[in-house]
């Protein structure tokens, strides 16, 4: 499928998300080499903005290069999920230390409307946006920029896209802990806040890791 020609910032953003949707959609497996050329003719594209792409799907660690070999998927395995749901509960708890009893109102206004946001999404589309969203402004409330950049590049929320396989994550257990977290902070209760936010944590690596044992350890 070909990419339309556009400027070059807006292609590059364009290959990106068409690569990120193959790797999300698992139409490429665990392990597989992916060939710069044949992804450059095939999207009707230079290499330039193919590089470009891989480079930062390598970054979020989707892809994996080799020296000298190339890039290949990076494959989900249990070990790497539950590291990385350690991180991240690591991470939202600091966050949580360090705003709760200190957010403002606005602030506390956009996060109960991005869990609502979570809670209404239709499609997987815009539940990955809103539940990125969500956890974004978490980490974001403790006014600590360089808290914000690690959580985002640790890239969990795109594990689990993986993980999904672009299926709409559903159950009544995410309005229900999202709004226990959002309480929390509202009422300026850290130990609550900390507690919802290891349940809620809890939740997510539990479901990641039945996904990857039904697939035989490697997804």
């Amino acid at each position: 499928m070909a990419v339309a020609a556009a400027p070059r910032t807006n292609l590059n953003d364009r290959v990106y998300e068409t690569l990120k949707q193959r790797l999300v959609r698992r139409e490429l497996g665990p392990g597989e080499k992916v060939s710069l050329h044949a992804l450059a003719a095939s999207l009707g594209v230079s290499r330039s903005p193919v590089h470009h792409a891989l480079t930062r799907l390598v970054a979020e660690g989707l892809l994996t290069v080799k020296p000298r070999r190339g890039y290949y998927v990076t494959p989900m395995t249990e070990a790497t999920v539950a590291e990385g749901y350690d991180v991240r509960l690591a991470l939202e708890l600091l966050a949580a230390e360090l705003a709760v009893g200190r957010v403002g109102r606005d602030e506390l206004r956009r996060f109960r409307a991005l869990a609502e946001e979570t809670a209404a999404a239709v499609s997987h589309a815009e539940w990955d946006t809103a539940n990125a969203g969500f956890h974004e402004h978490q980490v974001d409330l403790a006014g600590n920029a360089l808290l914000s950049r690690f959580y985002r590049e640790l890239s969990i929320n795109l594990m689990m896209q993986v993980i999904r396989g672009g299926r709409l994550e559903g159950g009544s257990y995410l309005p229900r802990e999202h709004g226990a977290i959002v309480a929390a902070y509202e009422r300026g209760d850290l130990a609550a806040a900390q507690a919802a936010i290891r349940a809620h944590v809890a939740t997510g690596r539990r479901i990641a890791l039945e996904a990857i044992e039904q697939t035989g350890g490697v997804l």
